[in-house]
């Protein structure tokens, strides 16, 4: 028996799920959105909080006024975010990267409450305490079979958008297999290893941090990093993640032994949201864009199709134009009454080939890559070596190494600083030797060659599903040559 009947069927109550729900049906679909947290708890997730130019309608399209929302002083509660910093403290490191147009930290809750009241606006049904546990398909997707208050349901749909993050369990229930398809299905479900884990805590201080204008960041002994992202100067959001294709690391009891040695932390407490200490912990992306996010009935977004940058873990922006790109999708193809592969391939091309998203994951990913392969201490010491302008590209802030000037300044740049680094003792003090170190800038410069040819290939996605294996087949080629490049063996290779 079919409970609920709709033309849309979003799964998540985040960003992504957001402004699906809403783009969808600003359109004129028949939209549900199913979130399994009670109405009063959704937009409370383990996040970074911060975000870049929240009133660019470029990064945040769609029928979401960001205006509102950053004019919400419980929201947008620090706008003076001026640059990153990068500390290696046992090294005497310190990089700052400033930013161009400034950034800020916002309240993540009150983030996605405001989010989901808009959403509701323009006219989305929301069903709250509705916890999804099976995917319903017949040749394509048609509906899922979820727990709302308690009590089984049964929903019907013409298009299911998953924006249920990273590890999305809607992924492990779809048989993508039996899917109908002209060849094998085109979505790409992703691996374990292609994912990191993430904790936070919301601290307040008894006193102002000298950093309340950086966010922060720190080495791990994995790949990873600690960060200190002042919500106020005293409201700190204070966390760590790692990737898990690396050994696991105990992140509440290694954040709190980082904190416990801060002199600014000393007597700091842990907020409390919802009478509860306010601590989450979270899977995040950290790989490249899935190679299709779409199968028949089906599309995903945000964390759940891989929208998150592949090194620092951001994801507020991926996950908004995805899911502005996917509710757009979605609208289109059930006008068309076509939600097949190719009638739903609009979501690829737009996102991926007109906004240009996928060049810029794909090629943080190939840095990514690359440091996975690198000792812990090794890395430190490149990073030690790399001057801003570099780590600026890197991280994702600009793209300034661009041509023979800016390559041999950068070059100039790491000579400069091995100089440096040499007399402070750096290297004696990570045990990283020259041949190591030298070796790890090859691999670098290696992996920035192979950066623009992977942003060559994502920017030539196709724009129909009928070339989607000749592109796969030439970014495969160009997976493997890299890979030999680096020399890596078989299981240090990602993909």
């Amino acid at each position: 028996m079919v409970d609920s009947q709709h033309d849309v069927i979003v799964v998540g109550g985040g960003i992504a799920g957001c402004f699906a729900a809403a783009t969808a049906a600003a359109e004129g679909v028949d939209v549900v959105q199913l979130e399994r947290k009670p109405s009063e708890e959704g937009g409370f997730i383990a996040c970074g909080d911060a975000i870049k130019s929240p009133r660019d309608p470029t990064n945040y399209p769609g029928p979401i006024d960001m205006d509102a929302v950053a004019n919400d002083q419980s929201v947008l509660i620090d706008n003076n975010i001026d640059q990153i910093e990068w500390w290696d403290e046992d090294l005497g490191v310190r990089k700052v990267l400033p930013y161009q147009n400034g950034s800020n930290v916002i309240d993540r809750y009150e983030f996605g409450q405001r989010l989901l009241e808009q959403t509701a606006d323009h006219g989305v049904e929301q069903h709250y305490d509705t916890v999804v546990n099976e995917v319903v398909q017949d040749g394509r997707v048609t509906g899922v079979k979820a727990i709302r208050d308690g009590e089984p349901v049964t929903y019907e749909c013409d298009v299911l958008i998953d924006t249920a993050g990273a590890q999305s369990i809607l992924q492990d229930m779809v048989d993508f297999e039996a899917l109908d398809t002209p060849a094998e299905p085109t979505f790409e479900v992703p691996h374990y290893t292609h994912f990191g884990s993430a904790y936070r805590e919301i601290i307040e201080t008894e006193e102002p941090v000298d950093y309340h204008n950086a966010i922060v960041g720190k080495p791990l002994e994995e790949m990873g990093y600690i960060w200190y992202f002042p919500r106020t100067p005293t409201q700190i959001n204070v966390g760590l993640g790692f990737q898990m294709n690396k050994e696991p690391i105990p992140l509440a009891d290694r954040l709190r032994r980082d904190v416990e040695s801060r002199p600014e932390f000393r007597g700091a407490n842990v907020a409390e949201r919802f009478d509860r200490k306010n601590k989450l912990g979270s899977a995040i992306a950290l790989r490249r864009p899935l190679d299709s996010m779409v199968a028949p009935g089906y599309l995903t977004a945000g964390g759940a199709a891989g929208t998150t940058h592949p090194i620092t873990g951001k994801g507020i922006r991926g996950a908004a134009y995805s899911g502005y790109s996917a509710g757009r999708a979605a609208a289109l193809a059930v006008e068309d009454g076509d939600v097949s592969e190719a009638g739903l391939w609009e979501h690829n091309r737009w996102l991926y080939r007109e906004h240009g998203e996928a060049a810029k994951l794909a090629s943080w990913d190939a840095y990514n890559v690359a440091a996975s392969s690198i000792d812990v201490s090794v890395l430190r010491a490149v990073t030690a070596l790399l001057p801003e302008k570099e780590l600026r590209e890197i991280v994702g802030t600009s793209t300034e190494v661009d041509g023979l000037k800016s390559k041999l300044l950068v070059g100039a740049g790491v000579l400069r600083n091995f100089a440096t680094e040499t007399r402070k003792g750096t290297f004696d003090e990570l045990g990283v030797d020259r041949t190591e170190l030298y070796e790890a800038v090859l691999g670098l410069k290696r992996t920035r060659d192979y950066v623009s040819e992977y942003e060559r290939r994502y920017e030539a996605y196709p724009a129909e599903r009928s070339s989607f294996e000749r592109w796969r087949s030439e970014r495969d080629r160009i997976d493997r040559e890299f890979y030999d490049a680096l020399e890596l063996s078989p299981d240090e290779r990602k993909y």
